[in-house]
């Protein structure tokens, strides 16, 4: 199971980000694990939204996610 909750810190310059990050798309609502600049996997997805991807699909040409006009900083805690 993995909760989402709205971030607790918030990057605002690429040079802050530590990664791994969490970050919400604001165009499909998918979960992305981003594990450097511009690659991450899904972890979560909004199987209603046609262009959501599938969890499980590795992304290698995100936009920067510190752009707040695509990506929501969001804390994610997996467990199961």
């Amino acid at each position: 199971m993995i909760e989402v909750t709205k971030a607790k810190k918030v990057e605002t310059k690429a040079s802050e980000i530590s990664y791994p990050v969490v970050r919400k798309s604001k165009v499909t609502g998918d979960i992305i694990l981003v594990y450097e600049e511009n690659s991450g996997v899904v972890i979560k997805s909004d199987i209603s939204n046609p262009y959501s991807d599938h969890v499980g699909t590795v992304l290698e040409n995100l936009t920067f996610p510190e752009r707040k006009d695509v990506w929501e900083p969001v804390d994610a805690h997996i467990y199961g």
